[in-house]
């Protein structure tokens, strides 16, 4: 599917731009205005995230009446202009507003991905997950390199010029796509779908001993509790895991006595590495093996083993660290957003995706302005202990409540809707 591939390619392109500084911005803030301030650097990835949960819910409402593939060509360009008009921000102050209308605008691209699980069929969700997250973790590993090696031979500058690269990239793939008739069309079919689930409620509601209105606002109810505590969960993962990213390469530096900023990238970006290796040996097993490679409790206790190994300053420890650490990331994601998909309704992706998002952005948000906090006080290492106990409160938060390793992927047949709320009802009785 050409449009599948556009996507992939996009979603690569919108993570390098998002990521060339990600592990930089104590240098970046240095280099460029003298900041040294590390609760600054902390608070500015914090906005970066209050600019994306705030403004993606907005971009989802806009879809329903453009569709989501014109909309991110348009807003993509804006994000582009805007990266490029930071260049000549003279002041911090000047600099902070310019890169968070870029971001605002930039956060529209993460529509692609509700709208792919919308043209894909259910049984492919899993592997298309695994495969975005891949591409963007090689993407991160291409930025986190590149950005150290911009940062040190190249300047600040440029490392914008490359962030804004990859906003024209995606406005020009989605101009192609446009002009090639090769878009799919989601919106046209909108009122079909709102329809046939009005239907299939009034089939339950006549069946039910229940009056008919209490079947449908039943169903609902326990469809929002699953989707919420889902979001809960992925709210306490993405704190802990996000938690040591701003202050990583510092961190390396600090502990190790390397001073190369391109080393320190690519340490930096083992994590996406071993999320390669990780889809190749997933792509080798069979089902019941790939069954326990992706059961989240000892996913989630590779990732606090690898995170207390980072704690330790030592490089092999610190590598060994990055990649358990790195392994357990992306079965997690890939495990918390297959059921996702697996929760939700077809016509509601898109809404349910910017709630979780939401939360995930808040769990980023707060690990970000609490990482600057914890580093200035504390240390570096104690980010490292405080994110692997954060890891073990995601694991008995998912046993307490939904308990996600016994909820099945969705089923391909039409009335998968269905049975999905039977069985969100079952395992929300927990909750």
């Amino acid at each position: 599917m050409i449009i599948r591939n556009a996507i992939i390619i996009m979603s690569a392109l919108g993570m390098m731009s998002d990521t060339v500084l990600i592990g930089f911005y104590p240098q970046f803030f240095e280099m460029r205005y003298g900041s040294t301030d590390q609760v600054h650097t902390g608070m500015y990835v914090a906005a970066i995230s209050i600019a994306v949960m705030c403004t993606l819910p907005v971009w989802v409402r806009v879809a329903r009446r453009f569709e989501p593939m014109s909309l991110i060509g348009f807003t993509q360009c804006i994000a582009g202009l805007l990266c490029l008009s930071a260049i000549w921000a003279e002041t911090l102050t000047q600099y902070w507003v310019l890169t968070m209308l870029m971001f605002m605008f930039k956060s529209s691209y993460l529509l692609m991905f509700p709208y792919l699980m919308r043209i894909v069929s259910s049984d492919e969700h899993s592997r298309t997950i695994a495969l975005l997250s891949v591409v963007v973790h090689i993407s991160g590993i291409l930025a986190a390199a590149s950005g150290g090696y911009i940062l040190q031979h190249l300047g600040a500058s440029a490392a914008l010029v490359l962030m804004a690269a990859g906003d024209f990239g995606q406005m020009g793939i989605t101009l192609w796509l446009n002009r090639t008739g090769r878009i799919i069309k989601v919106n046209d079919s909108k009122k079909e779908e709102a329809q046939a689930v009005q239907d299939t409620a009034v089939v339950l509601a006549d069946d039910a001993t229940a009056p008919a209105p209490v079947a449908p606002r039943k169903g609902f109810s326990h469809l929002t509790r699953g989707i919420l505590t889902l979001s809960l969960i992925m709210f306490v993962f993405d704190f802990s895991a996000y938690l040591i990213r701003p202050f990583f390469s510092e961190y390396w530096i600090y502990a190790t006595a390397h001073k190369d900023q391109t080393l320190a990238g690519l340490i930096f970006a083992i994590p996406g590495l071993a999320a390669v290796v990780a889809l190749i040996v997933k792509h080798r097993l069979n089902e019941k093996a790939t069954r326990r490679n992706e059961n989240l409790s000892w996913n989630l206790l590779l990732s606090l083993v690898g995170l207390y190994l980072q704690s330790v300053p030592s490089d092999i420890a610190i590598v060994i660290g990055r990649c358990m650490y790195g392994w357990g990331l992306f079965q997690v994601a890939v495990k918390l957003e297959v059921s996702l998909f697996s929760i939700s309704r077809k016509e509601d992706y898109a809404h349910h995706f910017s709630i979780t998002n939401f939360f995930q952005n808040l769990g980023v948000l707060i690990s970000s302005w609490c990482a600057g906090y914890i580093v200035s006080l504390v240390g570096h290492q104690a980010v490292f202990l405080i994110a692997a106990a954060g890891i073990a409160l995601t694991w008995l938060a998912n046993k307490l409540t939904l308990d996600l390793d016994h909820i099945k992927p969705a089923a391909a047949e039409p009335d998968s809707n269905i049975n999905r709320r039977s069985e969100i009802e079952l395992e929300s009785g927990n909750v």
